[in-house]
C-alpha cells in the first residue's frame, strides 16, 4: 500500500500562521483517520504550538481521499500582538507528497536495507582475471539478481563461494540504501519547495474562531469561500 506525506504549512508565515499550522495538523489527522488512511507517524518542524511545517505520513491513497483539503486554508483571527490595525486573515497550506521507501522507520532499519534471500537469483560463474589452476577449474564467483529491484552484482572478490554470495548480497543491500537515500532527499527537497510555495488567495477552506475559542469551518455564503462547514477544538 503506498505511502503519502501530508504537509501542513505555513511558509515564512508569521508567528499567528504557525499557530494555525498546530490547529490545523490536528484537524488534518482526525481527516485522514475518518477517510479511512492510516497515520504512522508525525513529523512538527518547529515549536509543538507553533510549528513553522508538520508532516503526516499516512498509508493509502491519500490523494484521492483528502480532495477537497489540498491547497490553501484560511484563518479568520484578529492577533492581540498587532494592535487595532490588526491583520485578520493567516494562511497555511496542505500538500500531499509520495513517500520514499522506509519513510517512517527506524534510521537504522532504513538503512540496512534487509534482503529476502527469497527474492534474489544466484547463479555461479568462473572467475575472471589471471590465469591458474584456481581461475580455471572453480566456479567460485556469483551472478546476484534481485528481483524487486531489478539489481544485478557479479563478485569474485574471495575463493569461496559462500562469502561471494555473502559480500554480493550486502552489495545490493548498499545500493539498495543509496537508491533509498537519493529517494528521501529527492522527496525532503520537493517538501522544502511546497514549505515555501504558499498561495495566499481562493482557500479551499476557511476557519474562523468560535465564541468558545474553537475553530470553525466557514461556508461558502458565510465568508465568501467554498466548503461545508464543522467544528474543531483546539489542544
Amino acid at each position: 500500500m503506498s505511502r503519502w506525506w501530508v504537509q501542513i504549512s505555513a511558509g515564512r508565515g508569521p508567528i499567528e500562521a504557525r499557530r494555525f499550522v498546530a490547529r490545523l495538523a490536528e484537524r488534518m489527522e482526525a481527516v485522514c483517520e475518518e477517510r479511512g488512511l492510516v497515520v504512522v507517524d508525525v513529523a512538527v518542524h518547529g515549536g509543538e504550538d507553533a510549528p513553522g511545517s508538520v508532516e503526516i505520513l499516512v498509508q493509502g491513497d491519500a490523494r484521492r481521499r483528502l480532495d477537497g483539503e489540498l491547497g490553501t486554508h484560511a484563518l479568520l483571527d484578529k492577533s492581540p500582538r498587532r494592535g487595532r490595525a490588526a491583520r485578520k486573515r493567516w494562511f497555511a497550506g496542505v500538500t500531499v507528497h509520495p513517500a520514499a521507501p522506509g519513510a517512517g522507520a527506524a534510521a537504522g532499519a532504513a538503512a540496512g536495507v534487509g534482503i529476502d534471500l527469497g527474492d534474489v537469483e544466484i547463479s555461479a560463474c568462473r572467475a575472471s582475471g589471471p590465469g591458474g589452476q584456481h581461475v580455471n577449474k572453480t566456479l567460485s564467483a556469483v551472478r546476484i539478481h534481485h528481483r524487486p529491484s531489478g539489481i544485478t552484482v557479479r563478485v569474485a572478490d574471495e575463493r569461496s563461494q559462500h562469502a561471494n554470495v555473502r559480500r554480493g548480497v550486502e552489495r545490493i543491500a548498499e545500493r539498495l540504501a543509496e537508491r533509498a537515500a537519493r529517494s528521501r532527499a529527492e522527496e525532503e527537497a520537493a517538501r522544502r519547495v511546497e514549505h515555501d510555495r504558499l498561495v495566499r488567495r481562493a482557500p479551499v477552506r476557511t476557519y474562523r474562531v468560535g465564541r468558545r475559542s474553537t475553530l470553525e469551518v466557514a461556508g461558502a455564503r458565510e465568508v465568501g469561500e467554498g466548503g461545508g462547514r464543522c467544528r474543531l477544538t483546539p489542544g
